[in-house]
C-alpha cells in the first residue's frame, strides 16, 4: 500500500481519494478484527471441549501459540486414546462373539449326537417291529 498516490489539490490531497483509501483501510481492519475474534472464539470453544476431558489451559497474549500447540497435542492424545479403546473393545466384542459361536456350535453338535442316538433307537425298534410282523405273517401264511 506504499504505492498509494493521492491527487494534489489546492489545499492538499483529494478528499474523495483519501476518504476512499481510509474506508478501504477501515474495512481491512474490521475484517482482520472479525477474523481474529472468530478464531479466538473457535479457540475458546476448542479449549472448552478439551476441559470436558480434564485438560485445562490459560491463554494470554504471550502463550497463545503454545496453548494452541498444547491443545492440538492433547486433542491428538485424546483421539489416539479413544481409537485404542475402540480397538480393544472391538477385540473384546469379537472374542465374545467367537465364544458364543463356539458355544452354539457345541450345543448343536451335542443335540445332533442326541438326535442321532434317538434315531438309531427308533430305527432298531422299527426293525424289531418289522421282524415281528414278518414272523407273524410267516406263521399266518403257513
Amino acid at each position: 500500500m506504499s504505492n498509494i498516490n493521492f491527487t494534489t489539490v489546492e489545499n492538499g490531497y483529494s478528499p474523495e481519494q483519501v476518504d476512499k483509501y481510509i474506508a478501504m483501510l477501515q474495512q481491512e481492519y474490521e475484517n482482520a478484527v472479525s477474523w481474529g475474534e472468530e478464531n479466538e472464539n473457535k479457540l475458546k470453544k476448542l479449549i472448552g471441549e478439551m476441559e470436558k476431558f480434564g485438560v485445562y489451559f490459560t491463554i494470554d497474549e504471550n502463550n497463545q501459540n503454545e496453548v494452541i500447540e498444547r491443545v492440538f497435542d492433547e486433542l491428538y492424545k485424546t483421539v489416539e486414546k479413544v481409537r485404542q479403546e475402540a480397538e480393544q473393545e472391538a477385540v473384546s466384542v469379537v472374542a465374545k462373539a467367537n465364544d458364543k459361536a463356539r458355544s452354539i456350535v457345541k450345543q448343536a453338535m451335542e443335540s445332533s449326537v442326541e438326535l442321532r442316538q434317538e434315531n438309531e433307537t427308533v430305527m432298531k425298534n422299527l426293525k424289531s417291529i418289522s421282524e415281528m410282523i414278518d414272523t407273524i405273517l410267516d406263521k399266518v401264511s403257513q
